[in-house]
């Protein structure tokens, strides 16, 4: 049930906001919500970039974890994720930035106690981290096979994306203990990280599994300055892809690397993606609206048919997930130091 400050702050926002079927405010008052974790009997787990963790349930937000984080820039505490089979296996999984030993990022595993979440230990160091904060990835997330995907960012040092001896701009793949998961790619190859999936990535932001054909689906973003402006994209995962960047933009027409499935030559850096009634749904950062991609092919030959603007007016969107429900989940991010700062923010949105 909403709160009447809730509503009365959702309808403030609804004037300047177009959707494509009823959005309605789930929770707000959040600062800079980074990703959701739903819960199997009922609500779910929200990251805040400055380091905590809360729980959604029964219309009541509490405190689940508070981490140590480095909170600078578009880093902090990012990514989280459900061990596959919780709640029989209860750990919980987070992306941090932390200075420890000097900077870096981390992806980290909580066990509860009781209703809270503490920390139980760190399964992945030494992501590559810089004082600017920028550029740190940090979507988390367990595939059909029951591994943990990772995205880094190359932190603007671009010459890491390619070097398979840095986690840098890397998508990587670990088993729930955080060790290189079987049948990587670069496994036993001489000076590269086994935890490697992919490379060439420059910041990937978000990932999706096709819900039929199982491939992996992530997007990115394009330079802001550095070679040019624009070229976001979105991208099929292949195992040992090499995705290009620093020494490709968008579609480089080279056959050593793996084209992208989309590109907004313009600019419209995405958060997470995810697909649900058929469709690939994308959250827009600066572009703040929530698109629509209909998708054309099969296993291997995809394309973007079509692309819809579905829910937009409520500023920048960074995640979007399919929800126990079947609606789909969105959260603003308004509060990230990039955006306008409206009633209520930041927030959990539902669309129905």
């Amino acid at each position: 049930m909403l709160s009447r400050r809730r509503l009365l702050a959702l309808l403030a926002a609804l004037p300047l906001a177009r959707a494509q079927g009823r959005v309605e405010e789930v929770v707000g008052g959040l600062e800079v919500p980074w990703a959701l974790a739903f819960l199997p009997d009922g609500g779910f787990l929200v990251s805040e970039r400055p380091g905590r963790i809360r729980l959604f349930q029964g219309g009541r937000l509490t405190p689940y974890a508070e981490l140590p984080v480095y909170a600078r820039g578009e880093s902090g505490l990012l990514g989280l994720a459900l061990h596959p089979r919780f709640p029989e296996v209860p750990y919980v999984y987070a992306y941090r930035t932390v200075e420890e030993g000097g900077l870096k990022n981390q992806v980290v595993r909580l066990r509860p106690e009781g209703r809270r979440g503490v920390l139980e230990r760190v399964i992945l160091d030494g992501i590559p981290a810089r004082p600017h904060g920028l550029h740190s990835g940090g979507r988390i997330a367990f595939g059909p096979d029951g591994m943990l995907y990772v995205t880094t960012g190359e932190v603007y040092e671009r010459a890491l994306a390619q070097d398979l001896s840095s986690l840098g701009g890397k998508i990587l793949r670990l088993t729930p203990e955080g060790a290189p998961a079987p049948g990587n790619p670069f496994l036993g190859q001489r000076g590269a990280r086994p935890e490697v999936y992919s490379y060439g990535h420059r910041n990937p932001q978000g990932l999706a599994w096709h819900p039929e054909t199982g491939e992996l689906f992530a997007s990115e973003h394009g330079p802001s300055g550095e070679q040019g402006f624009g070229h976001d994209e979105v991208n099929v995962i292949l195992p040992g892809g090499n995705y290009g960047w620093p020494l490709v933009v968008g579609k480089g027409g080279e056959s050593r690397f793996q084209a992208p499935l989309y590109v907004w030559p313009e600019g419209f850096p995405p958060g997470n993606l995810a697909f649900w009634r058929g469709a690939l749904y994308v959250a827009g950062l600066r572009g703040e609206a929530l698109l629509r991609l209909a998708l054309e092919g099969g296993r291997g030959r995809w394309r973007v048919a079509r692309v819809e603007r579905v829910l937009e007016g409520l500023g920048r969107l960074r995640e979007v997930r399919v929800g126990p429900d079947g609606a789909l989940y969105v959260t603003t991010s308004n509060r990230d130091g990039r955006g306008r700062v409206r009633p209520g923010d930041d927030r959990v949105l539902r669309l129905a």
